[in-house]
């Protein structure tokens, strides 16, 4: 499969714009999944290369302790800028 590299933006659950912050996992099967990354709450510009046939890239974030995210749906293109869905609480 060939490769694209997505440009991962969490600043919607920064310390500022959603107080305490949330760090999120994205990609894989499951939280810590080796093919997935790890966003954190800081994260602005986080490179993540991944297969470009994943129609879409689970999320789980992080209050206190890991939670199911909601999916962010592709098609996904070399280069996009991903912006990581507001954690609500």
């Amino acid at each position: 499969m060939p490769k694209i590299t997505v440009i991962l933006d969490n600043s919607l659950n920064s310390p500022e714009t959603n107080p305490p912050g949330f760090n999120q996992w994205v990609g894989g099967q499951e939280r810590g999944d080796l093919i997935g990354i790890k966003v954190d709450k800081t994260d602005t510009d986080l490179n993540y290369t991944m297969d470009s046939s994943i129609p879409f890239l689970q999320t789980w974030y992080f209050d206190y302790e890991w939670y199911s995210g909601a999916n962010i749906d592709g098609p996904f293109v070399d280069g996009q800028k991903i912006s990581l869905i507001k954690i609500n609480k």
